[in-house]
C-alpha cells in the first residue's frame, strides 16, 4: 500500500485553472478580497492559465494559455463567459513550441495577440483574420528569448516590460524596451529591476484610485507562489522604477470551490470583469501519462 501511494504522488502533478469575477463597481482586486472568484472548469484535454480579457460588442471573451495534456505544450485558446456561465475551450493557435501568455490588444484598427514564444527565439505578434478563431503570424518584434512580455503608453510613447530567459532560467529580472520608429529599442540600464519575488510580469498594467499598477510574479519560494501588484513610479526610455504595495497569496483568494490553491501567477482586469489562475493541488490524469510515454516514444524515435 505504501509503494502505491508513493506511486500515485510522484505520477501526480499540479496543474493551473482560470477563475473569473463580475464586480457591480469599480473594485479591484487591491480593494476587494472578500468577492469569490468563480472557476472555470478545465477540460478533459487542456488545463489553461495566463488568462486575459477582451471585450467583443457586449461579449466577454478569456484568452489564455491551453496546455495540452497529450502534446505536452501550451497552445493558445480562448472561451467566452458571462456573469453565470463559461463556454467550451476553443483552440485558436498552435506553433512547433510552446505559447502562453496571450497579450492581446487594439492597435490601427488591428486586434493582435503577443505570447510569450521564448522557446523559438523570438518575441511575435499575431494578428486576427476573423474575430475569435482565426489568426496569423504577422510580424516578429524581437529576436530575444523574452517571457511574460506586457506592453503600455506612457506620455504618448510606446514601451514594453519583459524578462529576458537566461542560461540559469531564474526569472529575476525585469527589462524595459522602448518603440522607436517600430524597433523596440533596449534601455540602456537593462534590467532595470533584479527580484525574484517581483520582477517576471503577471498581466496587464492597470490603473486604480488614480495609480497606475504593474502585476509581477513572486518566484522566490517557487514559480507563481505569489502575486504582486507594483505602483509604477517613473517610466521612461532610459528608466523604470516601481514599488511593491500588494502582495496576495493563494490563501488571500477566495473562490466558490473551497480548493486549497497552490500558486498564483497572472491577474487582469477589464471593466468590472477579473480574472485570475490558481494552480490546483497534485492530481492524477490519464492524460498526462499517456502525453509523457508518447513524448519519451517520439525522442527515441528521432
Amino acid at each position: 500500500v505504501q509503494k502505491e501511494n508513493f506511486t500515485m504522488r510522484k505520477l501526480s502533478v499540479s496543474e493551473w485553472c482560470c477563475a473569473v469575477r463580475f464586480n457591480k463597481n469599480d473594485d479591484s482586486i487591491m480593494t476587494d478580497l472578500s468577492t469569490p472568484f468563480v472557476v472555470l472548469p478545465n477540460s478533459k484535454r487542456y488545463w489553461c492559465a495566463d488568462p486575459f480579457l477582451f471585450q467583443k460588442d457586449d461579449y466577454y471573451f478569456v484568452f489564455f494559455e491551453a496546455y495540452d495534456r497529450l502534446k505536452r505544450k501550451g497552445v493558445l485558446g480562448y472561451r467566452q463567459i458571462t456573469e453565470h456561465t463559461a463556454g467550451d475551450i476553443h483552440i485558436i493557435y498552435e506553433a512547433t513550441s510552446h505559447l502562453s501568455y496571450p497579450f492581446i490588444y487594439e492597435a490601427d484598427g488591428n486586434l493582435y495577440i503577443v505570447p510569450e514564444s521564448n522557446m523559438s527565439g523570438e518575441l511575435y505578434r499575431l494578428k486576427c483574420l476573423s474575430f475569435p478563431n482565426h489568426w496569423e503570424k504577422d510580424k516578429v518584434l524581437m529576436h530575444e528569448r523574452l517571457v511574460d512580455s506586457t506592453f503600455f503608453s506612457h506620455n504618448q510613447e510606446q514601451y514594453c516590460l519583459s524578462t529576458t530567459v537566461d542560461d540559469g532560467l531564474l526569472f529575476d529580472r525585469l527589462d524595459l524596451f522602448h518603440c522607436v520608429n517600430g524597433e523596440w529599442v533596449p534601455c540602456p540600464r537593462n534590467p532595470v529591476k533584479r527580484d525574484l519575488s517581483s520582477a517576471r510580469g503577471a498581466g496587464k498594467c492597470f490603473e486604480q484610485d488614480g495609480v497606475w499598477y504593474r502585476p509581477s510574479q513572486d518566484c522566490s519560494d517557487g514559480y507563481g507562489c505569489a502575486l504582486c501588484l507594483n505602483a509604477m513610479d517613473k517610466i521612461d526610455s532610459n528608466e523604470y522604477l516601481e514599488h511593491c504595495v500588494k502582495k496576495l497569496q493563494p490563501v488571500d483568494i477566495k473562490t466558490n470551490t473551497g480548493v486549497a490553491y497552490q500558486g498564483i501567477h497572472t491577474y487582469n482586469r477589464l471593466n468590472h470583469v477579473e480574472v485570475i489562475d490558481l494552480k490546483t493541488p497534485p492530481e492524477l490524469h490519464i492524460l498526462n501519462l499517456i502525453g509523457g510515454f508518447w513524448k519519451r516514444v517520439r525522442s527515441k524515435i528521432k
